[in-house]
């Protein structure tokens, strides 16, 4: 098998490419504004992918014309997600009893999530990606939940929400700005206890925030578009890995 065949064909490489995929179904839905609504997932993932491949010949999209003729989206945002690592490492703080350190991972998927979905809407508004970022950078939170993600064009941020992300942003402020205070023991138990429902609580926020993208954003679809393309490359794996001669033969018997 060729080089090229093996790095689209090797089962590792699967994570890779779904990560891919998934970055190109952000892109259309969140910077491009793509209506999944009434599109099947196959469907889905076909027009991310069109959407993010520069036309040079007669095929049409909705992207803009430079003066050569070549037509293309309006920007592409190829970022690394830290998200799953970071929840990933405070499900295991919490497992394990080390409730501070869980908040602040919590906290920080938190930052990045938010970042991260302003960031592409941003872009998706016309705005500069580096503009984008000094705006993300030199805001607030509230800020950003708030004035700021309606001018995007996205509905109002929930309000139990608001009030879940702030109660975890200082739990996390607390932990990060220590300050040594001196307790008795009834007051360490209950410092103990707190910490725990405040992890806990984090954890629940997390949830609460990847269940909310999901609904707003994909219809709840998230997990069955990621379904798809995994089965479609999977399709297309088995498809290349077939002896040549052996799909002919099978059509001849």
């Amino acid at each position: 098998m060729k080089p090229l065949n093996r790095l689209f064909t090797d089962e590792k490489m699967l994570p890779f490419w779904e990560t891919m995929a998934w970055n190109a179904i952000e892109n259309a839905v969140l910077i491009d504004g793509l209506d999944i609504h009434g599109l099947s997932d196959d469907e889905v993932i076909q027009e991310s992918f069109s959407l993010h491949l520069i036309q040079t010949g007669g095929e049409e999209t909705d992207g803009e014309v430079a003066d050569d003729g070549t037509k293309s989206i309006k920007e592409v945002a190829w970022t690394t997600n830290h998200e799953p690592d970071l929840k990933r490492q405070g499900d295991e703080f919490l497992a394990e009893g080390k409730h501070s350190f869980a908040t602040l991972f919590y906290a920080t998927w938190i930052e990045h999530w938010i970042n991260r979905i302003i960031l592409y809407r941003a872009i998706g508004e016309g705005m500069h990606p580096e503009l984008a970022t000094a705006l993300i950078r030199s805001s607030r939170m509230e800020l950003k939940v708030g004035r700021i993600w309606t001018t995007l064009g996205m509905s109002k941020f929930p309000r139990e929400l608001t009030r879940q992300i702030t109660r975890v942003m200082e739990s996390r402020n607390a932990f990060v700005h220590y300050k040594w205070p001196s307790e008795d023991e009834e007051s360490h138990n209950e410092s103990i206890n707190r910490l725990e429902t405040e992890a806990q609580n984090a954890q629940e926020t997390v949830t609460a925030l990847i269940n909310f993208e999901d609904s707003v954003f994909y219809e709840g679809r998230s997990e069955s578009l990621r379904a798809a393309f995994r089965e479609d490359w999977s399709k297309r794996r088995d498809q290349d890995l077939r002896p040549q001669g052996s799909e002919s033969a099978q059509t001849s018997d």
